[in-house]
């Protein structure tokens, strides 16, 4: 079963912000590999809306790993859609950062 996957306002943010500092720290093809490998998560989401971990005390709320970059995913599964809250680093404190608003 596919499921709608929707973007939140923060974590397109994220993840433009990602692409920015990798482009400028690291190089273009780092940048777009990143952002390629985003996507691909966001895909994987689509197809299995449970692929990570509960996140929290939310029954909604999950988050997934991003292998080989340092982010994770912040998300909610809602009815048959999945919507992506964040992409944070993974050495950042994340207490109270999955919240939408």
């Amino acid at each position: 079963m596919t499921v709608c996957v929707e973007w939140e306002k923060r974590a397109q943010s994220d993840r433009e912000n990602i692409f920015l500092y990798l482009n400028r720290e690291a190089g273009a093809l780092v940048a777009i590999a990143a952002d390629e490998r985003l996507a691909g998560m966001a895909g994987i989401l689509a197809e299995n809306p449970l692929a990570g971990v509960k996140a929290g005390r939310s029954e909604t709320q999950r988050k997934l790993v991003v292998p080989h970059f340092p982010f994770i995913i912040v998300y909610a599964t809602e009815n048959a859609r999945v919507r992506i809250l964040r992409v944070l680093h993974t050495s950042r404190k994340v207490a109270g950062q999955y919240s939408p608003s």
